[in-house]
């Protein structure tokens, strides 16, 4: 594969990730105001000892996923099933398909049997087809079905045509599935475990293929906002919302943050593009220098002491938890090597410790990297700083340059004006790696391998092929995976047994309870 091109298109990348540090601003008393009239088909209950579950809605944004705002998906967990679920430990979870095979450039899809929606009609392989349609067209949606070409129904088979292989197509099934004559409209007709009730609620749908202990009604509350829903949990007037991926989520006194596993990837990029003039250190333009920074990197303590468990280590380019890559990764959670190995390495990339304990060059120089970080972000600046001191404990100097603007911080990395820097990106769910390779949006700096590249083909093919795609990747360290972000939760203190995943934070209402119930 060619070296990276510099694209501007990077900072639009992480601009997605910018807000991962902002807070989110919100005023109680607009909320209180605008909530007045839904609220009181609630029942009785104190902020700090609910009785029942109350949610946020938009009643002009309406209830479609594929039509409406970001505030409408938290509540289509409980109204639609999606032909397949990721569970709380990222495996894959038949539900309105009976199974998804891909085969090279065609991935067939069968319904299950006996899926109806609330009021009686079966779910059909042309609503699906309708929705996967639907979803290639939404704004939230039409980047992860970008290689798909053809979509068709035929009896209760989906066969969907893509522009190349794509052997973990299935993890990008986790979309709703409405009507075929409703794709459009703001109200479809649910066929999840909640139908909708009177008076601003949602009631249990008798009918779902999938039903469960929960609720028997959940009531709504309208917000115009998620500002507004934020400040609303912070008045009672509701009492569970869904983090933004914009805001660092702290529990206060009276809440509680669950967490849920994503594909949200924080990582240490590495700028291995030799300069104009002069020369860069091995351990950044060598594969045996990448891969010794990764092993002195200790995520388990980075997970733990810089995002306080609100991530935890990724030891590979696929997630940990897939089942394709079950004990297939060769990074540890934890640092690899003792001091002497350490110092073994380095000897071998021309390095020796000075008298202050710190690596120099054959000329004396010591070696000194830039680690680049937008400090806006509480939870990367204290990454940053954790890594400077893990690194330096083993003799390598880094230099923290924090920039509290985040377009400074961007071009900074498109421009490639680091050594180091510590960013961000979303993974799709079949973990498409293309971010990272030549013309990706974090492909900024990063060395590009053919070896990595037919790997990566080879598993995108089969994902029995994942293990050696770990192996390859170890070999080369483009980059070093750091930690997987977790998805957040807030609510009431007095909520306890939600069972929350990536593709619905209301995975499971089985175990839900109310403590001021009991």
């Amino acid at each position: 594969m060619a070296r990276f091109r510099r694209l501007a298109a990077f900072a639009l990348c992480l601009a997605l990730l910018a807000g991962c540090g902002g807070n989110a601003a919100s005023s109680a008393s607009s909320q209180a105001a605008s909530s007045a009239s839904s609220a009181a088909s609630v029942p009785q209950q104190s902020a700090s000892a609910p009785t029942a579950l109350v949610l946020g809605y938009t009643p002009s944004a309406g209830f479609n996923p594929y039509a409406s705002s970001n505030l409408v998906e938290q509540n289509a967990g409980l109204l639609f099933e999606c032909l397949v679920e990721l569970t709380p430990e990222l495996s894959l979870e038949y539900r309105l398909a009976d199974s998804i095979v891909s085969a090279g450039e065609t991935v067939t899809i069968h319904i299950r049997p006996g899926c109806t929606f609330a009021d009686g009609t079966a779910v059909t392989a042309q609503d699906a087809a309708a929705s996967l349609e639907a979803a290639r067209l939404s704004e939230r949606y039409a980047a992860r079905f970008a290689g798909v070409t053809e979509v068709k129904a035929s009896g209760d088979t989906v066969t969907v045509t893509l522009s190349a292989p794509d052997s973990m197509f299935a993890y990008l099934c986790d979309i709703p599935v409405l009507k075929a004559a409703e794709t459009a409209s703001a109200q479809p007709t649910p066929n999840g475990r909640y139908t909708y009730g009177d008076s601003g609620s949602l009631v249990r749908n008798a009918s779902c293929a999938f039903a469960e202990n929960g609720p028997d009604t959940i009531y709504l509350t309208e917000v115009s906002s998620y500002e507004e829903m934020v400040s609303g949990f912070a008045v009672g007037s509701l009492n569970l919302y869904t983090a933004s991926d914009s805001a660092q989520t702290r529990a206060g006194f009276s809440s509680v943050s669950d967490y849920y596993k994503t594909n949200n990837l924080v990582f240490l990029g590495i700028n291995a593009t030799p300069p104009e003039s002069g020369e860069k250190s091995p351990l950044l333009t060598t594969p045996g220098g990448r891969g010794l920074l990764s092993q002195l990197i200790d995520r388990t303590q980075l997970a733990q002491k810089s995002y306080y468990s609100r991530a935890y280590p990724a030891t590979g380019c696929i997630n940990d938890h897939y089942d394709c890559v079950a004990d297939g990764h060769v990074i540890l959670s934890g640092a690899e090597l003792t001091a002497d190995q350490a110092a073994a390495d380095m000897a071998a990339l021309g390095y020796s410790l000075d008298d202050a304990g710190y690596y120099q060059n054959a000329d004396g120089e010591r070696l000194s990297l830039r680690l680049l970080v937008y400090s806006g972000n509480t939870y990367k600046r204290y990454a940053a700083t954790l890594i400077k001191e893990q690194l330096g404990a083993a003799g390598i100097y880094v230099a923290v340059e924090e920039t509290p603007d985040f377009d400074v911080y961007s071009q900074k990395v498109a421009s490639g004006d680091f050594d180091l820097y510590i960013g961000e990106v979303k993974l799709y769910n079949n973990m498409d790696m293309s971010p990272f390779f030549e013309g990706g949006q974090a492909s900024v700096g990063i060395v590009q391998s053919e070896a990595l590249a037919a790997a990566y083909a080879a598993f995108k093919a089969d994902q029995n092929t994942a293990a050696a795609l770990e192996e390859a990747f170890a070999a080369e360290m483009p980059y070093v995976p750091l930690l997987w972000r977790n998805g957040t939760v807030v609510h009431s203190n007095g909520i306890s047994g939600l069972s929350c995943s990536i593709s619905n934070v209301f995975y499971s209402l089985e175990g839900l309870r109310f403590d001021a119930a009991e």
